[in-house]
């Protein structure tokens, strides 16, 4: 190989100087042995990929735990640990034959992007709700806990007690209907709410009710001791005997119910 680029350079540049050609003649190849990995270096770069191994994983787990934090903070907004003890609550309740039964009378009403509660009253198809739930709602659905979907149309209302009453279209017979009482309510009588709360339907809460008390309303209200939220609305009022004594239709600050007495929705009917 040195004679090769010793002859190459002859050929290039013509005779060099004798302490050039000693330089030249000097100079050898790099070994195979420069070329290769040690053992070292080996070693130093597999540290460095578990190091970087490391890092990744240190990296994901904090971005993991983020997203985690974020979760629970929205969590309970979206199911919030009220709904949680109420569904638990209902689930219970349901398995009461007496409450399967009244549970077939209840509704859920929908229309306008909004939703409420309603209940059969007679069964031709007559139902209760509040009027500030189909307030202004162009069409208005039915449905009922079988599924089955109908159309609805307002038939009587009363704005200044928030009453109204719907004819369901295109099933006028054989529906299961609650009864409604004309008497005056006695306060701790034992009571249930069945309605479609928050994102829920047709769920069952218990209580006890309470005072009568002026409102906003032209009557006075009667309050229960019953957890109500959003979508409660037109939710009946029903005593262990299966008689509806009142309406949902607002809450308090203390998240307790006020429902119109059932002798209002007895008062409309009369009136036609």
């Amino acid at each position: 190989m040195i004679c090769f680029m010793k002859h190459q350079v002859e050929i290039r540049g013509g005779a060099l100087k004798k302490d050039e050609m000693e330089e030249l003649e000097e100079f050898e190849e790099p070994s195979l042995e420069d070329f290769q990995i040690t053992e070292e270096e080996i070693e130093a770069k597999a540290k460095k990929k578990q190091q970087r191994q490391k890092t990744i994983k240190y990296i994901t787990f904090f971005i993991i735990l983020a997203l985690l934090v974020n979760i629970w903070g929205i969590f309970p907004r979206i199911v919030n640990i009220p709904s949680i003890q109420f569904l638990l609550k209902s689930n219970e309740l349901s398995k009461d034959s007496d409450i399967q039964s009244w549970k077939e009378a209840i509704v859920t009403i929908n229309g306008n992007g909004r939703k409420g509660t309603g209940f059969v009253i007679d069964p031709e198809g007559i139902i209760v709700t509040n009027f500030h739930v189909v307030d202004k709602m162009e069409l208005i659905q039915i449905s009922f806990s079988t599924g089955e979907t109908y159309s609805a149309e307002i038939s009587m209302v009363n704005p200044d007690n928030d009453i109204a009453l719907l004819k369901i279209v295109g099933r006028e017979e054989n529906l299961s209907s609650l009864p409604l009482s004309d008497k005056l309510v006695e306060a701790n009588l034992p009571i249930y709410i069945i309605g479609n709360p928050l994102a829920h339907t047709f769920v069952v809460n218990e209580g006890t009710t309470g005072e009568m008390v002026r409102s906003s309303l032209r009557s006075e209200v009667l309050i229960i001791d019953v957890p109500v939220h959003s979508g409660n609305s037109g939710s009946p009022v029903i005593t262990e005997d299966g008689v509806v004594v009142g309406v949902v239709y607002a809450t308090t600050k203390e998240n307790k119910g006020l429902a119109i007495p059932a002798k209002q929705i007895l008062e409309l009917l009369d009136s036609d």
